[in-house]
């Protein structure tokens, strides 16, 4: 796998430049802006498209005092760099109605989320850092999206920096046909209306 030196060097190619870094610490332009923009853009791109393999769950821990028409508050988790859903029991592929409503909010200590749904169980994406972890795919979207931040930064041709957001949004498509192809969902329940007729 990648390391976080090698994404910042494919990044660094895909955008014209034939020097390579050695190091995040190095004394050089280019190193300094991998270092300024990796993380930033790494999370960016975690947020951007429902990685699988970023996804984890957790109960939430309730923080009580909920707002006026909730009837749950509970502790955003720290590692949460997006909110997917809340689970639903017996439900793993909801419709669109069928989803529980939650709500991310501020809170004293950090953020919260919102919800009427008894002991939550949240379905979020995590912030990855070990490399290892990393799909191929999100490697490749992910030196793209950071080609496209270094490019400003090194002041490479403005076609480079096109090329670069675009073929970001180019992989993104690909993932998302990835991804529905690797996973096998429930089918979602059936409704009242149809159960009774049968």
């Amino acid at each position: 796998m990648a390391s976080v030196v090698q994404i910042c060097n494919m990044a660094l190619s895909r955008i014209g430049q034939s020097q390579p870094i050695a190091s995040l610490e190095e004394q050089s332009l280019a190193a300094e802006l991998c270092a300024l923009h990796y993380a930033d853009a790494r999370d960016f791109v975690l947020r951007d498209f429902d990685w699988p393999f970023a996804e984890a769950r957790v109960f939430l821990s309730d923080i009580g005092s909920p707002p006026v028409n909730w009837s749950f508050r509970y502790r955003y988790p720290t590692d949460c760099l997006k909110a997917r859903r809340i689970a639903i029991p017996g439900n793993e592929n909801p419709t669109a109605d069928q989803r529980t409503p939650y709500k991310v909010v501020y809170a004293s200590g950090g953020r919260a989320i919102i919800t009427n749904q008894q002991e939550a169980e949240l379905i979020y994406t995590v912030r990855v850092e070990d490399t290892t972890y990393f799909d191929p795919m999100f490697v490749s979207a992910l030196a793209w999206r950071l080609g496209s931040e270094l490019a400003i930064g090194l002041q490479v041709r403005p076609e480079n920096f096109n090329a670069a957001q675009q073929q970001y949004m180019f992989v993104l498509g690909q993932a998302q046909a990835v991804a529905l192809s690797e996973a096998e969902q429930l089918p979602p329940p059936e409704s009242e209306f149809i159960t009774a007729r049968n």
